[in-house]
């Protein structure tokens, strides 16, 4: 009897122990929080692995359609311009079907690469969340 319960036991104890080692939620490639502009700005390359970029659509390259710059949200809502003078960073998006445009308030989850010249930070997916401009107009006229 003794034998049993200590074979039970030891099968529940080895299935948690796998089970926990193999969970999905231990990714170390997956973003865990959302960085805006200003939190990267002064030091983009201290921040490794995958990450996920909070920022609004200011710049579509007319050259190169897999290039456009995003600057932070703050900043934007603040200045209500996406002239306003704020750090812009570069990104390069190789997905054929940009559904974005400018004024979209994103997420951009991606890396950074070694490009000729530098880095550039690559998305991998973009997650659309608002327009800003349609955002202030509706809340405090025309911005």
């Amino acid at each position: 009897m003794k034998r049993i319960v200590f074979f039970t036991l030891l099968v529940i104890i080895t299935a948690a122990l796998i089970s926990g080692c193999n969970s999905d939620n231990n990714k170390e490639d997956e973003p865990m929080i959302t960085l805006s502009i200003d939190d990267i700005k002064s030091d983009p390359l201290a921040f490794t692995g995958k990450l996920k970029i909070n920022g609004v659509v200011a710049y579509l390259s007319p050259d190169d359609t897999t290039m456009f710059g995003i600057k932070d949200t703050a900043e934007l809502l603040a200045c209500k311009n996406l002239y306003c003078d704020a750090f812009m960073l570069p990104i390069r998006y190789t997905d054929e079907q940009l559904s974005f445009e400018l004024a979209d308030e994103i997420d951009v989850i991606g890396t950074w690469v070694d490009i000729e010249g530098g880095v550039i930070f690559e998305a991998e997916k973009i997650e659309i969340k608002r327009n800003i401009m349609r955002f202030l107009w509706d809340t405090v006229g025309n911005p």
